[in-house]
This record gives structure tokens, sequence and C-alpha cells, in this order.
């Protein structure tokens, strides 16, 4: 597997294959191709741009590791990143395919951030100042990412979710200028203690830490629910619909995950076992977006077209409920059911600009659905106790 292959993999299960593009050649005009860049991550008005290097021949001498390393990842590879800025300020639009096989066009104007990362596989040899590089600045991109392969499988492995894979090279790009300011050399992995503790500056000793990270998976982990949703599209008009409930989740972080998930694993066991409970929500305001998962009454039909239609009616009017009863202007829903042994979950994605609604105001007022909730603040990252 080739440097390109792996990266191509192992963001399609971080980002999920809806959001990583790896095949981006385009033609503005006839006779003419290029390449928007060797990997991207798109998540609405955010991007991540990739140019990835892989040391084809390499030697046992640092001197020309030394070389491939200033002319293949300093020197072409940023210069690649600059031409993918260049592309999408030249054009409109460019037309790429997801891994999905989806075709979309992306729009320069329309996105917020770009973040730029050069990926490179060197040799053994490779110099250790070249491996503690960690950045590029240029004059027209700005700050660029040099990342070593096996840096960046362990931040996804470490981190899963991709909005903590958003932050986390938001605070690699705001510390790793002051470490080398203070002329202080640490690895990733410092880097990456520092950020699961919030530390202003890795130091190094930062890594210290990851040896009491808990990676609780079972208490988080929506990937795979989230990663297959498209093969539970069923009833949809509009195909690509679910792109927007999975865009809600990539921008949310792991704290958020863990509360939904709690959620969902309170309404299969309610369901299991027959009963009924009040519907949940949350609410992410960061993205203004609630989130509502409720179990079906056992005493309401869950199947046939009589139960396709009460439960379609229901996902969208608590949805609906939870957004306004939030104020917010989006709204996630998954409504769970029994058919038989087997499980039914419908989603729906609701984005609407919040407004009074005297009829909502008179439903909530005569009977509100849901718990009285609190705000609180949740954190992500999980440690075992110091000894």
């Amino acid at each position: 597997m080739t440097l390109e292959e792996l990266v191509a993999h192992l963001n399609g299960l971080a980002f999920w294959k809806e959001f990583t593009f790896s095949q981006n050649k385009f033609a503005p005009q006839p006779g003419s191709e290029f390449e928007l860049a060797d990997n991207l991550i798109w998540l609405a008005d955010y991007a991540t741009v990739f140019q990835l290097k892989e040391r084809a021949e390499p030697t046992t001498d640092p001197a020309t590791e030394r070389v491939w390393f200033q002319k293949r990842v300093v020197g072409k590879a940023t210069r690649q990143i600059r031409d993918t800025l260049r592309f999408l300020g030249e054009h409109s639009q460019i037309k790429i395919t997801n891994e999905r096989g989806h075709a979309f066009e992306i729009k320069g104007a329309n996105l917020r951030h770009i973040t730029k990362i050069v990926v490179f596989l060197g040799s053994a040899a490779l110099p250790e100042d070249c491996r503690h590089a960690y950045y590029h600045i240029s004059s027209t991109a700005g700050f660029i990412h040099l990342v070593a392969a096996h840096d960046y499988l362990g931040i996804l492995e470490k981190l899963r979710v991709p909005e903590d894979i958003r932050r986390y090279f938001e605070y690699r790009e705001q510390v790793t200028p002051k470490l080398r300011q203070a002329g202080v050399t640490v690895d990733e992995s410092d880097i990456m203690g520092a950020f699961l503790t919030e530390q202003d500056i890795p130091t190094s000793s930062s890594r210290e830490v990851l040896r009491r990270f808990l990676q609780d998976l079972g208490e988080f982990d929506l990937s795979m629910l989230i990663a297959n949703l498209h093969e539970h599209i069923q009833t949809s008009e509009r195909p690509y619909d679910y792109y927007r409930i999975m865009l809600e989740f990539a921008r949310a972080p792991r704290s958020v995950w863990r509360e939904i998930k709690v959620r969902i694993v309170k309404s299969l066991d309610v369901i299991r076992k027959g009963n009924f409970t009040q519907p949940f929500r949350l609410t992410y305001p960061m993205t203004d977006c609630a989130f509502m998962i409720a179990p079906l009454d056992p005493q309401l039909p869950a199947t046939g077209r009589e139960g396709e239609e009460l439960r379609m009616k229901g996902l969208q009017n608590l949805t609906y409920a939870a957004m306004y009863d939030t104020k917010a202007s989006k709204g996630v829903g998954l409504l769970i059911s029994k058919d038989g042994e087997y499980f039914q979950l419908d989603w729906c994605s609701i984005d609407m600009p919040w407004a009074r609604d005297p009829e909502m105001d008179r439903r909530l007022a005569e009977g509100n659905p849901f718990r009285t909730t609190t705000g609180k603040t949740v954190n992500s990252f999980r440690f075992a106790p110091e000894r």
C-alpha cells in the first residue's frame, strides 16, 4: 500500500468516506488537467488539504536524506499546497469525487478555513531535526503542517473524532512556532499530551500523561453507526440528505458523542424491555444544533404503512420541538423502535432559522415532551488517576 492509499484509507475511516476526497483531478479547459490535492477533507465551510511525500529510494546517508526532505517535502510539497489554494481561488468551483463515488462542486469562496498538511514518509536515516521540523511558513499559503506518516497515524488513532482532530491541528499551529522560537524540541507525543490536557505549551515531559489516557471507545464511539448511515437510507426522496446528519456529528467533539451515546443506549434498553420513557435531547451551542433521541412508545404501531407514517411524523415533530424549545437553528433526530427481534433507527435532519411559533408555544406549554435540561461543561478526554 502506497502512502497515498494509506492516507486515503485512514482519512476515510476517521472522517468517513463521504467527506474524504482522493479523486481530485479536474480539467478547467480541454487539453489541460490538474490535481487539486493528493487528498482532501471537506466539511461544509472547513477543509483540510494534503500533499503526501514518500521516499522511493532510501539511502543510509543522513545528508542525502536531508536533501530529499528539503527538496520534496519543504520544497515541492509546500509548492503544491500553494497550487491548491491558487486553484481554489482561480476557479469558481471544482468538481471532485469522494470515496463513496459521489461528485460535488467545491467552491473556494465558501471555505471559511483551510488546514494545510504535508504528510511525509522518510527513511530511517532522515535526520532528527527534519523529523521535528513540524511546519513551514509560506509567504502566500501561511502555516503548513509537516507531519511524519507514523505521527499522523497516531493522531488519528488517538483522537478518533473529526472535530477533535481539527482542534488538534489548530492547537499544533498555535504552539509549534512558540516552541521553535524558544529553541525547545519536543516529540509529536508531547504535543498530543499537551493538547489532551489543555496545556498552554508542550514540554518534553508532556507525553507522560498519555500513560493515563483512557481510550473509552465503548463510552463514546459512534463512528461505525454514522459511517454506515448510508446503508439505512430507504425512504428519502433526496438520498444525499444523510450527509447533513453526518456533518453535525463531524462538527461535534468527543464529549458530545459520549452524551449522545448515553441516550441511545438508554433508549435501546427501554425498547428492549418494552417500556416507555420521555424523549432525550441535548444542544451543542458551538454549532447551534439540537440532538433528539427518542424510543417509540411501545403502544404505537412500529411497522407497516401505518407504523412508517407514524414514525416519520413523530420523528419530525419531536426533532422540531427539540430545536424550537432550545432555540436552535438545526436539529438531528433519531427515533428508535422495534420490528420483531430487530431495532429500527429512523433519522431526520432539519435546518431552519428559529422564529416564534405561537402554535408550538401552546403545545409545549400544555405538555412539553422533554425533561428539564441544564447547561454543563463536559470534558472530552478521560484519564486514569495518578498513582
